[in-house]
């Protein structure tokens, strides 16, 4: 595993995983070198983790925990981070002032 390519998010999330995660996937955004292309994109696939948009130089997927490490491995792969709301889910609407 290459530590270097996780965020810090992504980090805290390995070091806390365990067995009661299970195989629950991370929602992860992956930067890549240069734009993403099908090649790039059978690599992260080879590598464990669903592929889903694109925008620019970074994608989002969905990974195992388990394949986190492994993901990090890939060449094109530059920075890998879990995909975090910017606010907490409330199940209420914004109050309007």
């Amino acid at each position: 595993m290459r530590a270097d390519k996780l965020g810090s998010a992504a980090r805290r999330a390995l070091s806390n995983a365990d067995e009661s995660l299970g195989p629950t996937p991370f929602q992860v955004l992956i930067r890549v070198k240069g734009e993403p292309g099908e090649e790039q994109r059978r690599q992260i696939a080879e590598a464990g983790a669903r592929v889903g948009l694109a925008a620019g130089d970074v994608l989002t997927a969905t990974v195992a925990p388990g394949d986190l490490g492994r993901l990090t491995e890939v060449d094109c792969v530059a920075y890998v981070e879990l995909s975090e709301p910017l606010h907490p889910e409330t199940g209420a609407w914004p109050q309007k002032q």
